[in-house]
């Protein structure tokens, strides 16, 4: 047969009519034979994408892990550090209430009163010396005007012991 068919020809025991089969045609399994060929070049193109994305997601998880370790272990150093500041700070804090406690434990009073009286000749104010004012805060005082001045001598000449008319 010429034109490119085969006929097949099915008999058997029994009469029955000559069926012919036709044999796929040659260029229809070299198309599909082609499209075969352009499908698998597609699923190994496709395939590459997915690998290169697959690798890219992964080296993003992998950056995203070492860069949360890294600020975890400088949070930790950080604490550490906050810790001994803290502890540091107590320390300066004791030695400075020690050093306060005895700064004022080696001061005499009554030594200081002994020197401005027998030394400097300082006296104890008396009753008509002191002017008595309410000051409004304990705080602090702020003069608004001037202190009252007595009419016989002023509250500087009498302390100055000064007896002026």
């Amino acid at each position: 047969m010429s034109t490119g068919r085969k006929r097949r020809v099915i008999e058997g025991n029994t009469v029955r009519k000559l069926q012919v089969r036709e044999e796929r045609h040659y260029r229809r399994q070299e198309e599909s034979h082609a499209y075969r060929v352009e499908r698998d070049q597609k699923i190994q193109y496709t395939t590459v994408i997915y690998m290169l994305f697959l690798t890219i997601a992964a080296a993003m998880v992998l950056w995203s892990c070492v860069t949360y370790l890294q600020l975890q272990a400088e949070t930790t150093s950080r604490v550490k550090n906050i810790a001994a500041l803290e502890t540091e700070l107590e320390d300066l804090k004791k030695e400075n209430d020690d050093n306060y406690t005895r700064i004022m434990t080696s001061v005499d009073l009554d030594y200081i009163r002994d020197v401005a009286i027998n030394e400097l000749g300082m006296v104890y104010a008396n009753e008509d010396q002191v002017i008595l004012y309410d000051g409004g805060t304990k705080d602090y005082v702020r003069q608004s005007q001037d202190v009252p001045k007595d009419s016989k001598t002023s509250l500087m000449d009498q302390l100055l012991g000064k007896n002026g008319k």
